[in-house]
């Protein structure tokens, strides 16, 4: 098959990205399983309330320094590319 240049363009920004969500999906499981291994309720002083809610208070996981390390560069980047959007306010 023989593509135009902007669809072949366009096709392989598709294919790397399908690459990037399926890597980081893969990475955010790894990192909720190895983060699960060393996190127990008796580390985080749990206070349970019918079995159903625990309320702790303990140790961040690696997990969630990760999730809050690409929601502030996601955050950045968003700032820097819309920064003439803010320059209004």
């Amino acid at each position: 098959m023989v593509f135009t240049e902007s669809y072949e363009s366009l096709m392989n920004i598709y294919v790397w990205l399908t690459m990037v969500v399926i890597f980081s999906t893969l990475v955010g499981i790894w990192l909720t399983v190895r983060s699960g291994d060393k996190y127990s309720i008796e580390d985080a002083h749990a206070e349970e309330f019918g079995g159903i809610i625990a309320e702790s208070h303990g140790l961040v996981t690696d997990f969630l320094y990760v999730s809050y390390a690409v929601m502030i560069l996601w955050a950045l980047s968003y700032l820097w590319m819309h920064w003439n959007e803010f320059k209004v306010i």
